[in-house]
C-alpha cells in the first residue's frame, strides 16, 4: 500500500479526492487554516484537548472519513506570536513614515492614489495588511489595527491538523505526525 505524503499547497481537496478513486492508495497531510478555524468554531479542537500531551484525535462531519490528528507546539505558538508583533510594528513604522510625508507635503499635496500606491507597497512587504483598517484620502493617512481580527489569529498560534485517509490500525496518530513532518527532511534534500 502506497500512503501519499503532502503538505497542504501539493494535496489539496481536488487532489484528495483523485488519490481516493485509486485503490491501494492513501494520502496524508495538513489541513490550511480556514479548516482549523472551522474546527475552533464549531468546538472541536481546543486547547484544553492538550492539557496532557500536545497531540489529540479528533473528528468532523466537514472532514467525511478522513482522521484528524490535532497538535499544539507551545514554542512555534509563541514564535508565529512574535513574528506577527514584529510585522505589525514594522508596518506601523512604515505607515507613519508615510503619514509624516504626507503631511509635511503642503505644496504639491499627494493625492489619494499616489499614498495608496506607497501604503500598498508596505503592505505587500509585511503581509499584514488583513490587521489594519486604513483611511485614505488626498492629503491624509490614516490606520488603525483590527484587535478583534488580530486575536483570533492568535488563537489558532501553535495548532496544526494532520489529516489521513489511513485507519488507526495501518498508520497511528503518532507515526501520521511523525510522517508529515518528515516533509521537511525531503525539502532539505531538494535543496541539497
Amino acid at each position: 500500500r502506497v500512503v501519499a505524503v503532502g503538505d497542504r499547497g501539493m494535496l489539496t481537496q481536488t487532489q484528495i479526492n483523485m488519490l481516493g478513486e485509486r485503490p491501494g492508495i492513501g494520502w496524508l497531510s495538513a489541513l490550511r487554516t480556514d479548516g482549523i478555524r472551522k474546527l475552533i468554531d464549531k468546538g472541536r479542537l481546543e486547547r484544553s484537548l492538550f492539557d496532557e500531551q500536545n497531540l489529540a484525535e479528533i473528528s468532523s462531519s466537514d472532514f467525511p472519513g478522513e482522521r484528524l490528528g490535532a497538535c499544539y507546539n507551545p514554542i512555534l505558538a509563541e514564535r508565529r506570536r512574535r513574528k506577527r508583533e514584529a510585522l505589525l510594528v514594522a508596518t506601523e513604522a512604515k505607515l507613519e513614515r508615510i503619514a509624516r510625508e504626507v503631511f509635511r507635503r503642503t505644496k504639491k499635496r499627494l493625492k489619494k492614489d499616489e499614498i495608496g500606491v506607497k501604503v500598498g507597497r508596505v503592505l505587500n512587504k509585511y503581509k499584514v495588511g488583513k490587521h489594519f483598517r486604513l483611511t485614505i484620502e488626498d492629503s491624509l493617512l490614516k490606520w488603525e489595527r483590527k484587535q478583534q481580527a488580530i486575536e483570533l489569529e492568535a488563537g489558532m498560534d501553535g495548532f496544526y491538523v494532520i489529516r489521513t485517509s489511513e485507519s488507526s490500525d495501518r498508520l497511528s496518530a503518532d507515526n501520521a505526525v511523525r510522517g508529515y513532518k518528515r516533509l521537511a527532511d525531503v525539502e532539505q534534500a531538494f535543496r541539497s
